[in-house]
């Protein structure tokens, strides 16, 4: 028998039976995008309406973002990137799913969301749909210019800004498709004490906020994790890292109007 691919799949409004919580309408909508992209075209897309608030892309805090049904999450796990979302307005009948045949609630804002396979980059979600991943990269500031391995690539005050570490991380670290951010950064003065010594010595530190968007790419915590290894590795090669901060896992995914908000420390380097 031959499989049978399709240009356009659509979902409106899923809900699961009575007035359920949100783990099963996440299992549901997780589970209709699993099914759906093993039969999905190419170029095809997946449409998926949902009443206002449901998707979580637009969330502006982690709460609110923990909220909704999180769906650019469940799509990036099973391979599929939310590129688009707009305003939906269903030119149709709305039946209850209670058994009652009367319309339904939409709330104030419903959208349809609009997933596809990442297809090399060709496909790119706007920014404020992206999906990210972040985590701190801790390195140690040396005490003069020449301990900055490859000085011909970076200087430290390039590095210090955030540029160089940006630049680094974006050109040889992640896939295409995804976007890297280094929105923020602090110094950081670190006083330790020695046993078996009387002195105590002083160590520079800066941090920095680094962030996997997915821009053409789906991104999961796995994959980000993954690129957070090749990112300690890489800069580890021009800078020291912090040796106790190494290896810790990347936060889980989130939307990216959830970031600014959450930055607990001053923006520095290129503005967005």
């Amino acid at each position: 028998k031959q499989e049978q691919f399709f240009d356009r799949i659509t979902f409106n409004f899923p809900h699961w039976r009575g007035k359920a919580n949100n783990r099963y309408n996440r299992q549901l909508l997780s589970e209709f995008l699993e099914s759906a992209r093993t039969v999905l075209s190419p170029r095809g897309e997946i449409h998926v309406a949902l009443c206002g608030g449901q998707g979580g892309c637009s969330a502006t805090s982690l709460q609110e973002w923990r909220g909704s049904w999180t769906a650019s999450m469940y799509a990036a796990e099973h391979g599929l990137l939310l590129a688009r979302v707009f305003p939906y307005n269903p030119e149709y009948n709305l039946s209850s799913h209670r058994g009652v045949d009367r319309p339904f609630s939409l709330g104030k804002d419903p959208k349809l969301h609009v997933f596809v396979k990442p297809n090399n980059g060709i496909t790119k979600a706007p920014r404020d749909i992206q999906l990210c991943c972040r985590h701190e990269l801790h390195v140690v500031i040396p005490d003069n210019e020449e301990d900055v391995g490859d000085s011909t690539i970076c200087s430290l005050d390039q590095v210090l800004a955030g540029d160089a570490i940006e630049t680094i991380i974006q050109s040889t670290c992640v896939p295409d498709g995804i976007r890297v951010e280094v929105p923020a950064r602090q110094i950081l003065e670190l006083t330790e004490s020695h046993q078996g010594h009387n002195g105590i010595s002083s160590t520079r530190v800066a941090v920095f906020l680094v962030v996997y968007c997915g821009e053409g790419f789906p991104v999961t915590r796995s994959m980000a994790d993954t690129w957070r290894e090749n990112t300690e590795a890489e800069v580890g090669k021009y800078i020291p890292l912090r040796e106790n901060r190494r290896g810790r896992t990347v936060s889980k995914p989130f939307p990216y109007p959830a970031l600014h908000p959450e930055i607990k420390y001053h923006t520095t380097g290129k503005k967005q």
